[in-house]
């Protein structure tokens, strides 16, 4: 399974934080599946999850950073 590290600014704690998720959460919707496509478009897949999902988990207001895949 591929994996994607964000590492993200908790703006209410002052802290940094990392959290590892399931790659596809970076993806694009294509034209007939989702794909992985270029930076802008990756940051503005994670800046959604972030917004939908991570600031709710974690109980504050995330501001990503920067982020990396593994397998």
């Amino acid at each position: 399974m591929t994996t994607v590290t964000l590492k993200m600014n908790d703006l209410l704690n002052e802290t940094t934080v990392e959290r590892t998720i399931d790659a596809t959460n970076s993806y694009s919707s294509g034209l007939d599946y989702w794909e992985l496509k270029g930076e802008s478009e990756q940051r503005e897949s994670l800046e959604r999850w972030i917004s939908e999902r991570g600031n709710d988990q974690h109980e504050t207001i995330l501001e990503l950073i920067s982020w990396g895949f593994s397998k």
